[in-house]
């Protein structure tokens, strides 16, 4: 059976979008831990977590908890946008629900995630599966104690080929190209997220929906914006490092620049926002230029609802997440911005009641004067009067 008011037309998705942004500001950020002050951080995952009272005075909110406590913390639901991770097997969709699966052009070939061929590709598009997705992955989640659900891995381009599906009649029903850049493809994901955003707040007037999504420079500027937006909260899990790419750890100028450009844009319309710093080394490896890079850039974009954390690979080449992780740096006591970011002699600077944080993007080294003052470094060393920046580094600076 189809639902007659899950058919989305162009009308209906942009009526979605707009009630998706006229949501007040306090609908969003109030609803999150309060970050004015200091360093606040959103752990990634807790599933190796034991005892998630361990977590209370550390993180305010985690991404996909396994638990619903401590009630101090914040904590979300973990969904994926297009598989079913959770509880069905692919054989079991193959006999029960065959025309919910999504292949390549070949009409043979499961248009798999990661080459993750034993979960089931959903077609996005299809009522029934919406329907499933909200009914299991949403409202059992949201009445059972999260206060939110977390989306990954949406994405505006086609990277799994996806190009159509059979329907129950076992007829072939063609939606895309295959091709990595097709704007059916784009306006179905923005599609899903509309709607599932809405159903969210349909649901609970206090419950969130965040999204894992780094903005894609391939992809048209309005459709990043759009999904970048229809959410309370963008988890950048690309932040100013790059996924953790070796060698590529810091952001380039114009990345960092389109980054932190899109980002005020996002930040304006209320979003509450995450910057990820993973790092290619051993989590007990990464560098404290590493982290002061990640903290400074996160301090220069911060507002009462934004997050950040921080690590590394694990020894057999994982993503280091799922465990608590804590740095020194942490604990700076920086206080609150002040007022915003500003370039100033070839840097990006911004004040705090306690301090100062900067960071030189680019890919020459600056010579910074410091404010008046007596000012020291996050390891109590005297700074001033001129700090010398090397490219792509921040540092940040505390009164003494």
């Amino acid at each position: 059976m189809r639902h007659p008011v899950l058919r989305f037309g162009l009308f209906t998705l942009f009526a979605i979008f707009l009630y998706a942004c006229s949501l007040p500001a306090q609908s969003r950020g109030n609803l999150f831990p309060d970050t004015t002050e200091n360093i606040h951080l959103e752990m990634v995952f807790n599933y190796s977590v034991t005892d998630p009272n361990t977590e209370a005075g550390v993180v305010d909110m985690v991404w996909g908890s396994s638990y619903t406590q401590p009630q101090s913390v914040y904590n979300t639901y973990y969904i994926p946008y297009s598989v079913d991770n959770y509880f069905h097997s692919l054989k079991w969709y193959r006999a029960n629900h065959p025309d919910w699966l999504e292949y390549q052009c070949d009409r043979k070939t499961l248009a798999s995630e990661f080459g993750a061929k034993r979960l089931a590709p959903f077609d996005v598009t299809n009522p029934d599966v919406r329907a499933y997705q909200w009914s299991n992955w949403v409202d059992a989640p949201l009445t059972s104690g999260y206060d939110g659900i977390v989306v990954d891995t949406l994405t505006l381009t086609n990277d799994w080929k996806r190009c159509g599906h059979y329907n129950t009649s076992g007829k072939w029903v063609q939606q895309y190209s295959g091709k990595p850049y097709d704007a059916r493809f784009r306006r179905d994901a923005l599609a899903w997220e509309a709607a599932t955003y809405a159903h969210v707040h349909q649901l609970s007037p206090t419950a969130t929906m965040q999204v894992n999504y780094a903005y894609q420079f391939n992809e048209p500027a309005a459709d990043n914006l759009t999904m970048m937006t229809t959410t309370d909260l963008l988890f950048d899990e690309r932040g100013f490092t790059d996924w953790g790419a070796s060698g590529q750890n810091y952001s380039p100028p114009a990345q960092w620049t389109k980054i932190s450009d899109v980002l005020s844009k996002v930040q304006s319309k209320s979003i509450c926002y995450m910057t990820n710093g993973e790092e290619p080394e051993l989590t007990d490896l990464i560098s404290q230029a590493e982290r002061l890079w990640v903290i400074a850039n996160y301090l220069l974009v911060k507002n009462n609802c934004t997050y950040m954390y921080m690590s590394g690979f694990a020894a057999d080449g994982s993503q280091d997440y799922g465990r608590l992780i804590t740095f020194p740096e942490y604990s700076i006591q920086i206080g609150h911005a002040v007022g915003e970011r500003e370039k100033q002699q070839g840097v990006w600077v911004r004040e705090f009641s306690a301090g100062w944080t900067m960071v030189n993007p680019y890919n020459r080294t600056a010579t910074v004067k410091v404010p008046a003052g007596q000012w020291v470094d996050v390891n109590g060393v005297l700074a001033g009067p001129t700090v010398t920046m090397s490219p792509q580094t921040g540092i940040v600076l505390l009164a003494q």
